[in-house]
């Protein structure tokens, strides 16, 4: 299932509220950016793990174990849907006539299909190219590799919302997810018919388009499958020989180590290994968010609750409302965090930013290859545990890459060396050579 994969998706993934594209872009260059940076390879999410994460993934964390929970809001609205369910048009920017004719030869179009994207009636002249709005009829009629061609060059243009921004999808897994949905086996043809391929990934775009031809019923059920989020439910495994002080001090952040230290020596004195969930040991403002969504909090400044709001008020005991102004997060980041090179650890802020420096989400490590993160400023986007490559396959999209930078608050510095294990290090994980 879309692993991310089916961000921002990301307007929704993508449209940031004010408060943090203003607020960490205005610091980006002078703070973050002359620091370290990776760069950063977008996972297939064909290759995720799809089910049980194999236990015993040892580090400064203990021993955990994390279970896929592909979280959805069915009978909610949709992150994205004034994008998605808008008339199809295709947008081809800094692009000349010429040029574009030669780009329709070059697809493996059938001769119906070339002549009519090359029927100028049909195109309509932009200031620096040219938009052309297909039918339903020619996007069900092109195939999977004319489709890959023509979806391949509309994605380099964030004007092409679907396109730019596709579902990705785990392949036969995605067709078997449809059927236990309830899909139909002649609806689930259908739908994979509008599925191409860019890289390793499958992806699919064409909302408008298969919610003209799917019955209703069969349209949420479909809908309910794509926009699931990739959520993770995560447990500390605590034994009797588990290091009790260790895990007090690296889940205890924020002053809060005498307050879960009691449960983690109670579970280590029961003679069998007893798994913990970790929604027990994230501070408040986190554990009473986790699995919830905007839209279901009785508090009207839910919906306004984006990645950094939700990251700058990670370790706090109630929300700094602070947070919403566009001015105070830069004055907090410069003043109380500092970017580090080493690995990161519990409530760091990881910072993604697009190729061209512009930070595009926020949100805070928890362990191993795991964050919690906020997707968005949008009430249907839910509060999670999600995988580090989930999320920048969501953000960044097939075939594309970006930076990011770890930040760590001053007064959270740990002084004992806990590296982590290096098959567990996102750098390592996510990082080009």
């Amino acid at each position: 299932m879309l692993e991310r994969k089916a961000i921002k998706l990301c307007a929704a993934f993508f449209l940031l509220g004010t408060s943090f594209t203003f607020a960490v872009v205005a610091i980006a260059t002078p703070l973050i950016l002359r620091h370290y940076r990776t760069s950063i390879h977008v996972t297939s999410l064909a290759a995720m793990r799809a089910h049980l994460i194999e236990p015993g993934r040892i580090g400064p964390w203990g021993s955990i174990e994390a279970l896929k929970t592909p979280l959805a809001n069915a009978d909610g609205i949709l992150p994205d849907q004034i994008e998605r369910f808008q008339q199809p048009k295709w947008i081809f920017e800094n692009c000349s006539e010429d040029r574009l004719i030669r780009f329709f030869d070059s697809c493996d179009l059938r001769p119906t299909e070339r002549r009519i994207l090359l029927n100028k009636r049909f195109w309509k002249i932009r200031p620096n190219g040219f938009e052309i709005a297909p039918s339903d009829a020619l996007i069900w009629s092109l195939d999977r590799v004319s489709r890959e061609q023509i979806y391949a060059v509309l994605a380099k243009n964030s004007a092409n919302y679907s396109q730019c921004f596709p579902f990705v999808l785990p392949g036969v897994a995605f067709e078997q997810r449809l059927k236990e949905n309830a899909v139909t086996v002649q609806n689930v043809e259908r739908i994979i018919r509008l599925t191409y391929t860019n890289g390793d990934n499958l992806c699919f775009t064409d909302l408008h388009t298969a919610k003209e031809v799917l019955p209703p019923d069969q349209f949420k059920l479909f809908v309910g499958v794509i926009y699931e989020t990739s959520a993770y439910r995560f447990r500390l495994r605590v034994t009797p020989d588990s290091d009790i002080d260790a895990l007090a001090k690296y889940w205890g952040k924020g002053g809060r180590e005498k307050r879960i230290k009691p449960l983690l020596s109670a579970l280590a004195k029961v003679p069998e290994s007893v798994p913990l969930s970790i929604s027990y040991l994230l501070p408040p403002f986190a554990r009473l968010r986790l699995y919830t969504y905007p839209e279901s909090w009785n508090d009207p400044t839910a919906s306004r609750q984006d990645c950094a709001f939700t990251s700058m008020n990670f370790f706090n005991e109630s929300p700094d409302t602070n947070f919403f102004d566009s001015a105070y997060i830069p004055k907090v980041l410069e003043s109380e965090y500092a970017p580090i090179t080493d690995d990161p650890t519990y409530g760091d802020v990881i910072t993604l930013f697009d190729p061209e420096g512009k930070a595009i989400h926020m949100c805070v490590y928890i362990a191993d290859d795991f964050a919690f993160t906020k997707n968005g400023i949008n009430p249907a986007q839910p509060w999670v545990l999600m995988r580090i490559p989930d999320l920048l396959a969501t953000y960044y999209g097939p075939g594309k890459s970006g930076r990011m930078s770890i930040l760590r608050r001053k007064d959270l510095e740990i002084t004992e060396e806990h590296p982590l294990l290096p098959s567990s290090n996102p750098r390592q994980l996510l990082a080009r050579p």
